[in-house]
Formats: C-alpha cells, structure tokens, sequence
C-alpha cells in the first residue's frame, strides 16, 4: 500500500482495535456460529482473541489511517493467514486479494457468495480493517476485513460502481523482518478450538 494514500489519524491501542472489531462482527449470527458451532469456542470474543494471539496483537503499537484510494489500495492487500482464504491459493501468505481473483474458480466462487455480493451493493458507510505491515516486503496483510476486501476487488475487477464514500481506516501494526514467519505459523494453528 502506498503511504501516500494513508493518512495519520491517531495512534491506538489494542484494546480499542479489537473493540472495533468486536462491534462490527459479535452480534452477527453468521459470526457467532462459526465461532461457537464450528470452531468450538464459548463465544466470539474468545474465538478472535486466540487467532490475535498469534500474530501477538497485544503487544503491537497500533496506529490508525484513513485510506484516501481504498479501490486501488485494497485489492493489492495480502490475504491474511486464515485457511478458509489461504485454501484457495497455490502459495500461502504471499498473494494479494486482486491476485486471488485471478484464479478462475475463485473469481466465480466469490461473484456467488452472498456475503460477498451483499457488501458490494451496500458497503458500510464507515469502517476499518485491520492490517500488518510487512517490513520485509512493505506489503499489508489484511487482518481483519477479507469480505470487504474481495467486495472491494470484485468491483474493480469488473469495473462495476461500488460506494466508497464513507470513511474507510485501517489499524495497522508492523510485522517486522523475520516475523512474517508468524503468518505461517498463525495459518497453520488454524482458529479452531485446540
């Protein structure tokens, strides 16, 4: 992602990332199943909290931006380590969502989803991604936000409108050099209850 296109809003904590991540996601029933029926935890918060652990979330200084071209920036993210998304690309933790796109099935696959569909033809009016900014490539891997993401690729891909206008942030940490090996590690623990 292009620095030029990030706009300093504030330095953050952990704390409040999550926050938000927990208010856009926990009270969704989709959200709730997957973490309690599917994956095994008590609740959704336990269940995020263990995949955040991986990539050692609390420990990070967090920083928040407003992305001024989220159509051009968004698809060149990385998709992050989770085996739902990583299962549908030859390499792990080193495509982008644009990349992901440019495999066939997954172009077709992804042009059917509802979720997917439906956040392209009413993406929130405010919202925030979550991200790690590898130090050894520059790239951002998107934490949190990969339904919005492929939206937001689809769109471009196609070329079809789909309405940006709100304030889109990202919360970003760096990942420094040798610790995207947290990434393979993260993926390979999977989110499943241990």
């Amino acid at each position: 992602m292009d620095k030029n296109n990030l706009v300093f809003i504030k330095d953050a904590t952990w704390d409040e990332v999550f926050d938000g991540w927990q208010s856009r996601e926990a009270s969704e029933p989709g959200w709730i199943e997957c973490a309690t029926k599917i994956k095994g935890w008590p609740d959704w918060k336990t269940w995020r909290q263990y995949t955040a652990s991986g990539i050692k979330a609390d420990s990070r200084k967090w920083t928040i931006y407003k992305i001024i071209n989220p159509q051009e920036e968004i698809p060149q993210m990385l998709v992050g380590p989770y085996t739902g998304w990583q299962n549908r690309l030859p390499q792990k933790n080193v495509l982008t969502f644009a990349q992901m796109l440019d495999i066939p099935k997954n172009y077709k696959e992804m042009n059917q989803k509802d979720k997917v569909l439906g956040i392209a033809n009413n993406f929130p009016s405010s919202t925030q991604f979550i991200g790690l900014k590898r130090q050894d490539t520059g790239q951002i891997v998107c934490f949190e936000g990969h339904h919005r993401a492929v939206a937001v690729a689809l769109a471009k891909r196609d070329g079809r409108p789909i309405n940006l206008s709100g304030e889109i942030t990202l919360a970003l940490a760096d990942l420094e050099t040798g610790e995207e090996k947290l990434l393979d590690e993260t993926l390979a623990k999977g989110s499943q209850k241990p």
